[in-house]
C-alpha cells in the first residue's frame, strides 16, 4: 500500500512523496518512492501534487501497487504556523539568557559589595594601628596580621609542562609495534 510523506523545509518549500514500503531478499523493509512533487509555499495556482494524469500515469507505472486515492488526498498537511517553533524557541532562549545575566550582574554587584569591605577593614586597621601609641614592632605585627586575614597571600605557579620554566612529571612512552616493526 502507497502512503503520502510530507515535508517542509527552512524557506516553506513543501515536498510530497507517495512512498511505498518494499522488503528486499534478506527481509529488511526500505521505503521506495514513487512519486515526488515539489511546490513552493502557499502556492495557490497551478496544478496540484495528484491530478488525475498522475494517478493513471502513477497506476500503469505500478500495476502491483494498490493507491488508495481518497486516504492519499485527504492526508492532513501540517501547517505553515507549525514550523514557527525554531523562532519561538529562540526567544525562549533568548529570554531565559536575559534573566542568567540580569542574576548575576545582581550577584555580581553582592560581591562587589561584600569584597568591598574587607578592603575597607584593611584601611580602618592600618589607620588605626598607625596612630595607635604601641611600639613600632608590634604596629608592624598587627598591621602584617590585619593584612594577611583581609588578603591571602597567593603565588602563581607554572602549569607543569608549561614553556616558561615548568616541567612537565609525565613521560611519553613509546608504543610497540611502529613504522619500523612491519
Amino acid at each position: 500500500m502507497a502512503f503520502l510523506r510530507f515535508s517542509r523545509d527552512k524557506r516553506g518549500v513543501e515536498n510530497f512523496y507517495l512512498v511505498q514500503s518494499t522488503t528486499n531478499r534478506r527481509g529488511k523493509v526500505r521505503p521506495r518512492v514513487l512519486y515526488w512533487f515539489r511546490s513552493p509555499p502557499d502556492v495557490k495556482v497551478g496544478r496540484e501534487p495528484f491530478d488525475p494524469e498522475v494517478r493513471r500515469a502513477l497506476e500503469a507505472q505500478n500495476p502491483d501497487v494498490p493507491f488508495d486515492w481518497r486516504a492519499i488526498v485527504e492526508t492532513p498537511i501540517p501547517s505553515a504556523d507549525a514550523d514557527k517553533w525554531r523562532e519561538r524557541r529562540r526567544a525562549e532562549r533568548a529570554a531565559k539568557h536575559a534573566l542568567a545575566e540580569e542574576e548575576s550582574a545582581d550577584e555580581a554587584d553582592g560581591q562587589a559589595e561584600t569584597s568591598a569591605d574587607p578592603a575597607a577593614a584593611v584601611g580602618v586597621a592600618a589607620t588605626v594601628i598607625a596612630s595607635s601609641t604601641v611600639t613600632a614592632s608590634s604596629t608592624v605585627a598587627a598591621s602584617a596580621d590585619a593584612l594577611a586575614v583581609a588578603a591571602p597571600l597567593v603565588v602563581a605557579q607554572p602549569a607543569p609542562g608549561a614553556p616558561n620554566g615548568g616541567t612537565s612529571t609525565r613521560k611519553r612512552r613509546r608504543r610497540r609495534g611502529g613504522r619500523d616493526a612491519h
